[in-house]
């Protein structure tokens, strides 16, 4: 019967409707918890050691020991001296209980390190050459 076909149709609206609804509230109450969720990360701790030591600009190689003296005025001099000659070399002051150490250069080799020593004998009380973690050395 052709009458009865308008009238179903109007009875089952309403039911895909109600149906399109729920559909969209059981998607946003989905998406709600996934972005509300945490996420644990576990990781071999390796990783963080090996990232951290890409990241780091030091590496292995050699400094010279130009003093030792436990009056930290008697180091400086012999700092400023250094720095008058060699500019560009980096000094570095270390405090070790109960003496001031005075480290100079950051030398990729024990070449670099030995041709610095033949330049300075004799104008320092100590030279010694030391294998230690330096920073990455200066371009200019």
């Amino acid at each position: 019967m052709i009458l009865n076909k308008h009238l179903e149709q109007k009875k089952i609206l309403p039911f895909f409707v109600l149906m399109k609804v729920m559909a969209v509230l059981v998607f946003i109450f989905l998406q709600s918890n996934a972005f509300f969720s945490q996420i644990n990360w576990i990781a071999d701790p390796r990783i963080e050691q090996r990232i951290e030591l890409k990241n780091n600009n030091q590496m292995l190689g050699y400094r010279v020991q130009l003093c030792f003296d436990s009056d930290k005025n008697t180091v400086d001099q012999f700092r400023s001296k250094f720095v008058s000659v060699y500019p560009k070399i980096d000094t570095y002051l270390r405090f070790e209980a109960p003496n001031f150490n005075l480290m100079v250069g950051d030398f990729r080799t024990k070449e670099e390190a030995d041709e610095l020593i033949q330049n300075i004998r004799g104008q320092y009380p100590l030279t010694i050459r030391h294998q230690v973690q330096i920073n990455l050395p200066r371009i200019d």
